[in-house]
């Protein structure tokens, strides 16, 4: 079966059935390990023996071995869980081929869990994993959460840690770190270990926080649009110092630039953010940068945003196409949209 929501993936785990294989897979790397240890347990209970645990990734795969583990009966208990950390794309054919086999009939004594934190090359791959285990047991896709349950998830952390940490600031470390629920784990256990106890602020987030290189660029556009030139060269000294190749800077910058052009046409139209940002696919908690977008772009008109994406377009074909020095390109291209955003 497919689980089409988390939540109803979260009630199936928190229930006493069982299934023999699971699949999960996705971009939330925390999610997935977090399910994976809550099947572990419900599989072989609280206190389980290492006896009818056996774990394997790409690196040690030998499917006659897999085959064994999975056949296995268990010792002195009702099941026994094999689990499997799976890279598609480092798996050959025939060994992909064995495994589906292997997972379309276990045994009612062995649960396997499967792993996918790549997403594959190619989509045929986990297409037929997908159909595969969805026929014997259970598939779920963990993504990005709303930002809601994001800022939920988030404060809990801080209270568990003796902190608190209001909705607003967690929108804050959200914007700071995206949507990557492993990173924000890690980023809110250092803050937490900062802090000590008591209330979370915003300094206390600009102090600690590693911040992602799109945040980063987001606070390049931020002082481009808002006319801060001593801002904008300060991020891109600081982008420098952390060693991100102009090319990388320059396409995240064109990102935010095409977030504006949207943003310009969703006002156009009269839209609200929360529907542009379903109409144009963002992520459910990525709607904010629809809100931002929508509010900069009255500044600035069509012609003048069109001009700021060909002159985006045109850096990314120098880059790629000449020998020329990638810093200054890249400070030559912030002044020009300097100019380009006082013509009003």
């Amino acid at each position: 079966m497919k689980f089409q929501l988390e939540s109803d993936f979260s009630k199936h785990v928190k229930s006493p059935e069982l299934l023999r294989v699971y699949l999960l897979y996705g971009t939330q790397v925390y999610l997935i390990g977090l399910y994976e240890k809550l099947l572990m347990k419900k599989t072989l209970g609280s206190a389980y023996s290492e006896f009818n645990l056996h774990r394997f990734h790409n690196g040690n795969l030998d499917m006659q071995s897999f085959f064994d583990a999975v056949e296995q009966l268990p010792m002195f208990a009702d099941y026994r869980c094999v689990t499997l950390d799976l890279d598609l794309d480092k798996l050959d054919a025939g060994s992909f081929s064995e495994l589906c086999s292997v997972l379309a009939d276990p045994p009612q004594t062995t649960t396997v869990i499967i792993t996918v934190k790549n997403p594959p090359s190619k989509r045929e791959r986990i297409n037929t994993l997908i159909k595969t285990c969805g026929k014997s047991g259970g598939v779920v896709e963990l993504e990005a959460r709303k930002s809601g349950d994001l800022y939920r998830f988030l404060r809990d952390r801080a209270q568990k840690n003796g902190c608190e940490l209001s909705s607003e600031n967690a929108a804050y470390l959200v914007e700071r770190c995206t949507d990557d629920m492993q990173l924000l784990w890690s980023e809110m256990e250092k803050l937490c270990a900062y802090v000590g106890s008591g209330t979370i602020t915003r300094e206390d987030i600009d102090a600690v926080v590693t911040v992602v290189l799109q945040a980063k660029v987001f606070d390049l556009s931020k002082a481009i649009l808002r006319g801060n030139f001593s801002r904008a060269m300060e991020l891109v000294d600081q982008l420098s110092d952390l060693r991100e190749p102009a090319s990388k800077i320059l396409a995240v910058l064109a990102g935010s630039f095409v977030d504006l052009y949207r943003g310009y046409t969703a006002r156009q139209a009269g839209v609200t953010p929360a529907q542009a940002a379903i109409d144009l696919g963002y992520a459910k908690n990525r709607e904010f940068l629809m809100k931002n977008a929508m509010a900069d772009s009255g500044a600035y008109t069509a012609p003048q945003i069109g001009k700021m994406l060909g002159l985006l377009a045109d850096a990314d074909f120098g880059l790629k196409s000449t020998g020329g020095d990638d810093r200054v390109l890249l400070e030559q291209t912030i002044a020009k949209l300097f100019l380009l955003a006082e013509k009003k």
